[in-house]
């Protein structure tokens, strides 16, 4: 664990003071990384494009999984919650990398979404989806339709059930139904599984360069660049190790401020 996991951590802070190639002797340069990093006119454009990235997903992360639960929940017969809860996790077994390849290809310009536009008459509606620089990071964060996340959605579920009996039949007894009692009782209680599906969001979404690498390598121009693309676009394709590291160690402090600044603020609110 110490070599694996916290000695590169370690190898990063100290990299992040260096002009390093990867495979000459680390020079030490002091603050030259930061100096920069702070006039990076693509870094200021991958940490915008971020920021959208993190709203957005942020959004799809809570609203459609919880909304799913919900109606799981609500079902009558609890063989009938098990299969539909099933068959929303199921597909939590197919690799990452497929769906993005599968997205990549519905995105394409004759892909199955533009096609689709053509047959029911939509044809104005066609769009070269990755190929415009002004839809081309939405729609990398939106591909994944209907945006319900297994994870998410059996954590939300787990929060319902959590919810005592005697509470439900006081909502009931009150009057506490149906979107009343959503609001009233069911989204208060859902804070602590809030916490933690916004922070995973959160840190998944800083840290995610699979997408944007595979289905367009940051372009076109930087309209899907990303911060941690950048990071690894400079380390292993210009050779710059120790501006990388430095990238890396900026964005481990912001991930690290964000976290606990959300945890702070879910909590009182709970």
């Amino acid at each position: 664990m110490i070599w694996f996991m916290y000695y590169p951590v370690y190898q990063a802070l100290i990299g992040a003071f260096t002009d390093w190639d990867g495979f000459n002797a680390p020079h030490y340069i002091g603050l030259d990384n930061f100096v920069r990093l702070v006039g990076d006119e693509v870094l200021r454009q991958s940490t915008i494009n971020a920021l959208i990235w993190v709203v957005l997903s942020i959004v799809l992360a809570v609203v459609p999984p919880f909304l799913v639960a919900e109606l799981i929940f609500h079902l009558r017969r609890e063989r009938a919650q098990y299969v539909y809860r099933t068959l929303f996790v199921v597909p939590i077994v197919i690799p990452g990398i497929v769906t993005i390849l599968l997205w990549r290809f519905l995105y394409q310009g004759d892909g199955a979404i533009n096609q689709l536009l053509k047959l029911i008459g939509l044809d104005s509606l066609q769009q070269l989806w990755l190929g415009d620089p002004n839809i081309a990071l939405y729609s990398i964060i939106l591909m994944g339709f209907p945006w319900i996340s297994a994870f998410n959605l059996l954590i939300f579920y787990s929060g319902l059930q959590s919810i005592s009996s005697e509470v439900l039949e006081a909502a009931r007894l009150e009057g506490a139904t149906g979107w009343k009692r959503v609001w009233r009782i069911d989204i208060p209680s859902s804070y602590p599984q809030l916490r933690l599906i916004v922070i995973l969001t959160l840190i998944g979404s800083l840290q995610n360069i699979i997408p944007p690498l595979i289905m367009t390598n940051g372009g076109p121009g930087y309209s899907t660049y990303v911060p941690i693309l950048h990071m690894y676009n400079v380390s292993t394709v210009n050779g710059e190790f120790g501006y990388g590291m430095s990238i890396a160690l900026v964005m481990f402090v912001i991930i690290l401020l964000l976290t606990l600044i959300n945890m702070k603020l879910i909590k009182s609110e709970s």
